[in-house]
């Protein structure tokens, strides 16, 4: 499975991170916005679509952090993980989730998805300027092209 996850980050330098709803797998952890890419649909469209879905923003940049495979126990899914540079509006969740702001620190304090840790992990190369942030960008065997 295709997902588009976006790495909102807000003018303290915290990132959002929202809360899984209670009808959804590992519902109650936490993970970074996004969702599943439609048949046909590019990442950056899908997020674009998602974000303004799930928090009411208007997307005008993105910049690729990284790709990762990841095997959850209800499906394999390859993360198509975007910076968001610039959006419009404010940050709401609109589908009844809990959203906070935290640094990576506070996020690595959380009950959050497995998924969320390679994230992070680029985050930090990126802001210590310490290598190419996607150094853990991947080709996932079972990926379905866009």
């Amino acid at each position: 499975m295709n997902v588009a996850v976006g790495v909102v980050q807000n003018a303290a330098g915290e990132y959002l991170i929202q809360q899984r709803l209670p009808d959804r797998p590992c519902a109650g952890q936490w993970e970074f916005p996004g969702g599943k890419m439609e048949h046909g649909e590019s990442a950056e469209t899908a997020l674009i679509r998602e974000l303004e879905e799930e928090l009411g923003i208007a997307v005008s940049d993105l910049s690729l952090l990284l790709q990762h495979c990841h095997d959850y126990q209800h499906a394999n899914v390859l993360l198509h993980v975007y910076l968001v540079n610039d959006y419009q509006g404010r940050v709401e969740g609109r589908e009844g989730q809990n959203i906070e702001w935290r640094n990576t620190d506070g996020i690595r304090q959380m009950d959050v998805l497995e998924a969320v840790h390679p994230i992070l992990s680029a985050l930090n190369r990126q802001s210590r300027g310490s290598g190419n942030p996607r150094a853990g960008t991947e080709t996932c065997p079972y990926a379905i092209p866009s």
